[in-house]
This record gives structure tokens, sequence and C-alpha cells, in this order.
């Protein structure tokens, strides 16, 4: 079983983390895609909403969504939301599973600096998605060139390689989203209006609560 892992503050989820989702679930193959949405995120400012209403916004985005689907794992767990824990839990939850971490040039670029980073490529694929201003691919680190693969069938068993999943860029960020919803704008075409509708509902995002 392939088993994708994307985790974020999802803060609010809109339609290019969609479009993201759908893109690494294909060109991977995975059986299942988890999207968590982080408690306490460690490397960015706290999350404009509640962790339980990103949830929730994450939910009804993937409500049609076959392959993929909301994980509340991170929320469950007490504490500072580490990627190589929730990676630990899903290798003792799915042993025999391979797992695909997703993450942005952006957090690529980073990776270096987050908890056990040494230990994160030995528990999952990296499948490396472009960002505006991130290397990326584009400069994988030494110890990475060799694993760069093109393909995940192309694996041999026990292998672990780094993917480049290919997108049209995303004209979407939750800033964005952000202000437009705190400056009262009524057409939002980044969010499903499943999202749309509870986030204001919620009173989300509104007046100093966004950023």
């Amino acid at each position: 079983m392939k088993i994708g892992v994307f985790g974020g503050t999802f803060d609010p989820p809109h339609l290019g983390h969609l479009a993201l989702c759908r893109a690494a679930q294909r060109q991977l193959g995975l059986d299942r895609l988890e999207v968590i949405p982080s408690a306490i995120p460690p490397h960015r400012d706290q999350p404009r909403a509640e962790a339980i209403d990103r949830y929730a916004m994450v939910a009804l985005m993937l409500r049609n969504e076959d392959h993929i689907a909301p994980s509340p794992r991170e929320l469950l767990r007490q504490g500072t939301s580490f990627t190589v824990d929730t990676l630990d839990e899903l290798r003792q939850e799915q042993a025999g599973a391979e797992l695909f971490l997703i993450i942005g040039g952006d957090s690529y670029d980073d990776l270096p600096n987050w908890r056990s980073a040494p230990r994160i490529p030995t528990l999952a694929h990296l499948a490396v998605i472009a960002r505006p201003g991130a290397d990326g691919v584009r400069a994988l680190r030494e110890g990475d060139l060799a694993r760069l693969k093109t393909h995940p069938a192309k694996l041999s068993r026990g292998s672990l390689g780094v993917f480049d999943i290919a997108m049209e860029p995303c004209p979407w960020s939750a800033t964005e989203v952000r202000r437009q919803l705190a400056a009262g704008e009524q057409d939002i075409e980044a969010l499903d209006p499943a999202v749309l509708h509870y986030l204001r509902t919620r009173g989300l995002y509104t007046g100093g609560n966004a950023r």
C-alpha cells in the first residue's frame, strides 16, 4: 500500500491545496493520501483559526474525493506537531506500507532544520512540489541527488526516493484568501463553496482575526 502524507496549517484550506493533493495522488499512484492539519505548527506563526475548525474545513473540501481524506492525527496528539512523530505513528500502524511525505519546495529547502531531520528520509519518500522563491528539486542536497526518481514504479524494493511533483503554478495563497475575507469580499474563487459557508458561519478571518 502507498500512503501519502500532506501536512500544513490549512488556514484556510483552498483549491490550490486540493489541486496539489490530486496531482500527488495521481502521479505517485497513492492508495490513500492523508491531509493532516497541524495542531501547533513548530516553524511558523500560529494559525488564525482553531485546529478543529481547520480540520472541519479540510474535511468539507475533501468530501467528494475517493483516495484523499482528512486526518485528525496531529490534533489528537498532545503538544507541537512534528512531522517525524507523524511518520513514526504511521509506520507503526502500517508497517508494510510505502510512505510518501508531500512537501513544498520551501519546506524541502528548510527540511534540515526540522526535528530529527536525518530520520525523515529514512521513514518516507519525499515528494516535492515547486513553490515560488524556493529551490526544491532544482537544488537537491548532495545526499538526495542519487535518490531523485521520475516514477515510483522504478523504485527497487526498500529504497526511498525523491520525486518531483509536476503541476501548474497555483494562483492562490492562504494569506491572500485571509486578506479577501477580512476585506469583506464576497466572491472568493479560491475556496470551495462549502468551506466558504463554514468559515462565514463561524465568523472566521474577519477584521482583526485575519493576517
